[in-house]
Order: C-alpha cells, then sequence, then structure tokens
C-alpha cells in the first residue's frame, strides 16, 4: 500500500529524518513507535502530505505523493482518516456534527444521507445515540471514539493514529486499541499508528518499525522486534534506566544534537 524510500528531512543543520526505508502492507496495521523527538511524528506528517523530504519518495499505491501538487494531494488525501493526539474535535458542534463534517467538506450527499452515515460511523466505535451531545459532555475516551468515527466517515483506505492512546487510561486505552483493530479487519484499512505505548504496539501491531534519531533501526514482527538484539530496542521495549537511550551527556553534547 505505501513504500517510503530513502526520505530524508533536515530542519536547519538537525537532520530529523535520514534514509527512511519501510514497507507499510494493505490492510494491515503497522505501528511506528519511539521514544519523544525520534522523528515518528515528522515521519507521519511526510506520509500526510503536510511536510516536504528534502529527498526520497513516498509511493502510495505506487504514485509519489512527494512530487504531487496541493490539487493532487488533496484528491489523494480523500483516501486517508486522521486521529489526532488531542482528538482535535470541535466544542462548538455536537458529536453528529463533527463526524458530518467531513462528509459536508468533500461530498455532496443530501443532508438524510448524511445523518443514516454518521450513525452508522457512531455504531462502529460504540456511541450509538450520542449525535446530539457536545464534547464537553462526553469523557475524554468518547471524545477519541468520535474522532476515530470521523476518521472512518469517508470510508478511507488508510487510516493514520498519533498517540491513539494520550492522555488515557489504561482501561480506555485498551478499548480505544481493540477498536483500531477491529475496525482495520472489519473495513479492510490499512492502519499506520504512531505510538511510545508498548503495551498497545504488542497488542495490536501485524508490524512494528522502531525509530531511534531519525533511523529506523528494527523492524518486524512482534516476535522479531520482542528477540530483537538491539541495545536500544531492547531498553526502550523493557523501560530499563539503564542503557544507551539514558547514556549522559554533556551539554555540548546535547547543543550538537540539536543543531
Amino acid at each position: 500500500m505505501i513504500t517510503i524510500k530513502d526520505l530524508s528531512k533536515t530542519f536547519g543543520k538537525r537532520k530529523v529524518l535520514e534514509n527512511i526505508n519501510l514497507k507499510i502492507e494493505k490492510g494491515k496495521i503497522t505501528v511506528i513507535m519511539g521514544g519523544s523527538g525520534c522523528g515518528k511524528s515528522t515521519l507521519l506528517k511526510h506520509l500526510i502530505g503536510a511536510l516536504k523530504p528534502d529527498n526520497g519518495e513516498i509511493l502510495i499505491e505506487g504514485k509519489d505523493i512527494t512530487k504531487m501538487d496541493e490539487n493532487s494531494l488533496d484528491k489523494m488525501r480523500k483516501k486517508f482518516g486522521m486521529l489526532y493526539q488531542s482528538g482535535a474535535l470541535f466544542n462548538s458542534m455536537s458529536v453528529g456534527e463533527n463526524v458530518a463534517l467531513p462528509l459536508r467538506e468533500h461530498t455532496k450527499l443530501d443532508n438524510k444521507i448524511i445523518e443514516i452515515v454518521v450513525k452508522m460511523k457512531l455504531e462502529l466505535v460504540g456511541l450509538t445515540g450520542f449525535n446530539e451531545l457536545f464534547p464537553s459532555q462526553i469523557s475524554g475516551g468518547m471524545k477519541k471514539r468520535v474522532a476515530l468515527a470521523r476518521a472512518i466517515a469517508l470510508d478511507p483506505q488508510v487510516v493514520f493514529y498519533d498517540e491513539p492512546g494520550a492522555g488515557l487510561d489504561p482501561v480506555t486505552r485498551s478499548v480505544i486499541d481493540k477498536l483500531i483493530a477491529d475496525l482495520s479487519k472489519k473495513l479492510n484499512i490499512t492502519s499506520i499508528v504512531v505510538t511510545h505505548e508498548m503495551e498497545s504496539a504488542f497488542t495490536i501491531a501485524d508490524k512494528i518499525a522502531m525509530v531511534h534519531q531519525g533511523k529506523i533501526i528494527a523492524d518486524g514482527t512482534i516476535s522479531e522486534i520482542k528477540n530483537s538484539q538491539n541495545e536500544v530496542v531492547q531498553q526502550f521495549i523493557n523501560g530499563s534506566p539503564e542503557g544507551p537511550l539514558t547514556r549522559q551527556r554533556s551539554g555540548k553534547e546535547y547543543l550538537e544534537s540539536l543543531t
């Protein structure tokens, strides 16, 4: 579905992504994991066309989105759904209106048809009858589910998830994990999940890619990642306080890493 070839991006003197190569299979859940500032969010922004790389290609169904103009990108983005870390719901709109927004923006469907679609999408995420409520009236976990219903409103081929479990308690996070897995299978969606939550990654992933200092240092199945010989991977998945990720650096080394 998606092939990333030799992708690199530099901000100033800092190399944020360096020769990223990754294949994302159709209908599968690929988890991109890594610590804060490792480059995973920057990679996600490239995948949705929000950033242009310095070098490399991103092929979606064989078409390189890095070479597309805004009109072509807009057409491609209609195949995407996006679940933002914060949910990004509009507080002035009801739950139903939030889910209906992409349908009103990108289709010419009749209002009655849009209402039916909204009800169907809310049913898929377990929120039947919540149409008239407002974001301020529901919990954080419910907001994430509304945001997920909106992300799948246009029946996308690909859904991107940016830290879907952020700010949620363990039980609610597991509910979101199950929804991601169930919807990916039921709707044959290709899912790309950016997270640092190891428990979630090991629950839902078909494939995991670990990003460290702008490079993919390991990718494979859950079993392959768990058995990786890479010290950084092992420290990250085990949450160990000792290892290469926590090596003490001088102030000079830290400043050099930023520039």
